[in-house]
């Protein structure tokens, strides 16, 4: 008992330790005057304590030494609590701010289980919807439009699941829709990774693999085999037959490289 207790304890403190350069830290310390702050805001994928850590993969790009990366995600996040930590991210005055949020309003649409799970994390004000997502989206860019002069890039969500004929996968590819539309009516900057991502998914015909299902013990499993086994996200997604998912939700080493790349290019664009 004495031994899981403590696997247990290691686990979660991996999985849940908030990283050390967010937004909050990073007011507190100080900040060399001569790089450009580059905010990336959102849920557990850009956390990476159970994904792969893209932010961290772009801070240690030698072609990038000019830019601070901050990392202001937060496991199991929605939209709306962005809305409650966005002054930070304004009290920074980043360069740039990537978002990349919508998974968890997503799921916690899907079904009452999924909804109260979220909703003993954050005692939310309603139960998610299509529509809350999209008007708390359009209220947090409106928010930052206001406030600060960064370069704003919105990122489309990573597919849920990779079986292309489940709903949780179409679905996916709705809400990151609506960000698409909102980048373009609001002449911001915008990285399609779900049309990306299930472009090749579709190409692949993927239908014989697992669809995306409401539970942890998927998500779990992986976390386990990575912080206990030392697994790369790379080799645990290979092992269940996914290209670029390690458990349904969470980026592999592929597709957080497509992600970082993308996001480098415009970075780098904008520096020549």
């Amino acid at each position: 008992v004495v031994v899981f207790g403590a696997v247990y304890g290691y686990v979660y403190f991996k999985a849940t330790k908030v990283p050390a350069n967010n937004a909050q830290a990073m007011l507190q310390s100080t900040l060399p005057a001569d790089k450009k702050i580059v905010v990336c805001f959102g849920d557990s994928l850009t956390h990476a304590a159970v994904s792969f850590d893209y932010v961290g993969y772009l801070a240690n790009d030698p072609d990038l030494q000019n830019f601070v990366f901050v990392n202001e995600g937060i496991n199991s996040r929605l939209v709306y609590n962005l809305l409650q930590v966005v002054d930070n991210v304004i009290a920074l005055k980043p360069h740039y701010i990537f978002i990349l949020i919508g998974t968890n309003d997503l799921k916690g649409s899907l079904n009452d289980e999924e909804y109260q799970r979220y909703n003993d994390l954050w005692n939310l004000p309603q139960k998610p919807t299509k529509e809350w997502f999209e008007h708390n989206y359009r209220q947090l860019v409106a928010i930052l439009k206001t406030k600060i002069q960064a370069k704003i890039v919105l990122i489309s969500l990573p597919p849920l699941g990779e079986n292309i004929e489940s709903i949780p996968f179409k679905l996916s590819m709705e809400y990151s829709a609506i960000i698409r539309d909102i980048a373009k009516k609001e002449k911001l900057g915008y990285i399609g990774l779900n049309e990306i991502l299930t472009r090749d998914l579709i190409r692949e015909g993927k239908r014989d693999v697992a669809p995306y299902t409401t539970g942890l013990w998927f998500m779990y499993s992986a976390i386990l085999q990575h912080y206990l086994f030392g697994r790369d996200w790379d080799t645990i997604s290979n092992s269940r037959g996914l290209t670029y998912m390690t458990d349904n939700i969470h980026l592999n080493g592929k597709a957080g490289r497509i992600l970082a790349a993308a996001m480098k290019e415009i970075l780098v664009s904008d520096s020549k």
